[in-house]
């Protein structure tokens, strides 16, 4: 829940600045704020038509984040394609969000565990979620690049690959269910 909710904190955040930052407009830069947004809006509407039934989720949540982690990379390594790197993060972010939020349900025991989960996912999550665009910004005056703060996200991506992947088993987590 934190590390999806940070990448996508960091994008509204900091996106805008980060493609001025590398040679486009403000106006395009808007524009493909808005556009991650759409697509994140259509990702996380679609994911739950696609997954439905399906209690085993681990690839599905490790494939969303590797998609985040592969739109920060493009934003590094070819700063002149903003809408693959603002489709890979509006695809990944959005059905991130979704499964991040279904797993609170999903993998609990009872609706008393549910809420239990609920909360610690959400209190925690959010915030750490809150620390991302505060961090990043420091990092970005520090190197005067988005280059090191991109890669983290990345990174960032790939680790939550991993915690995805380990949410999404088909189990419950908390007091065994007797």
């Amino acid at each position: 829940m934190g590390l999806q909710s940070l990448a996508f904190y960091t994008a509204v955040a900091w996106l805008p600045s980060i493609l001025i930052d590398r040679g486009t407009s403000s106006t395009t830069a808007g524009w493909m704020l808005f556009y991650y947004q759409v697509v994140s809006l259509a990702s996380s509407s679609l994911l739950p038509l696609l997954t439905r039934g399906r209690h085993d989720q681990r690839w599905t949540a490790a494939g969303a984040s590797v998609l985040v982690a592969g739109g920060y990379t493009v934003l590094v390594a070819a700063p002149g394609l903003p809408v693959v790197a603002c489709t890979l993060l509006g695809l990944g972010g959005g059905a991130s969000l979704v499964l991040a939020l279904t797993f609170q349900s999903q993998r609990a025991g009872s609706p008393g565990e549910a809420a239990a989960l609920a909360g610690m996912a959400q209190s925690i999550g959010y915030l750490v979620a809150a620390a991302g665009p505060l961090l990043l910004g420091i990092l970005h005056d520090v190197t005067h690049s988005w280059t090191l703060p991109l890669a983290a996200l990345a990174v960032l991506g790939v680790a939550t690959a991993a915690a995805g992947h380990g949410a999404g088993q088909d189990r419950h987590v908390g007091r065994p269910v007797n």
